[in-house]
């Protein structure tokens, strides 16, 4: 029986598989050049209006961290291939259960191809084309800015962030769209942002 969840953002479609699987990969906070270690991880299919179609993981480590990180690149135009190497989100424990990310967007600059940038809540509600902070807590995030929600962050203070408890998937992906995707769908950042052509 398929339990799927199947649900939109924007003109992106997410389908997040209902288990957790066994994966062994390389978490976030190890950097690049970490060891590989276990950990659990629960698998969204992301497809949007314009061809795009990729696998991307939350995961659970061995350590205790957790972070998203695309998977596999099916199908799309190569400006999304910018994901494979700029898509990775971290989410940071912040007590009773809950863990805490930052909403910083992909934004393209004068390097031609897109960077993490900081954001507004305007801002990802332009690129979410519904209020953004409504759209996550209707996933189950709880939204504010990153000190309310962290204890005591060194930096990004007063930045856009949202903490989910270890069950709220939806709410991460949903970041996921929001934050990685809808930007280079819409060029975000560009003169007069252009969608992305097949």
């Amino acid at each position: 029986m398929n339990n799927d969840i199947e649900y939109n953002v924007g003109l992106v479609a997410i389908t997040m598989r209902s288990q957790d699987v066994d994966f062994r990969g390389v978490p976030v906070s190890a950097g690049r050049a970490g060891g590989e270690q276990d950990g659990k991880l629960r698998e969204a299919v992301i497809e949007s209006s314009d061809g795009l179609r990729m696998t991307i993981g939350c995961t659970v480590w061995e350590d205790g961290s957790a972070d998203v990180q695309p998977l596999d690149f099916l199908a799309g135009p190569d400006a999304y291939r910018r994901l494979e190497a700029a898509g990775r989100m971290a989410l940071n424990e912040s007590g009773a259960g809950m863990r805490v990310a930052l909403l910083r967007a992909l934004k393209y600059g004068d390097r031609g191809y897109p960077s993490l940038a900081s954001v507004t809540w305007d801002e990802l509600s332009d690129l979410a084309g519904a209020d953004a902070a409504e759209l996550l807590s209707a996933h189950g995030a709880r939204v504010g800015v990153y000190e309310e929600l962290r204890q005591k962050p060194r930096q990004y203070r007063e930045h856009p962030a949202f903490a989910v408890s270890e069950d709220g998937l939806e709410a991460v992906f949903a970041a996921f769209a929001i934050t990685r995707v809808l930007p280079i769908m819409k060029g975000f950042g560009r003169d007069g942002g252009v969608e992305a052509l097949h």
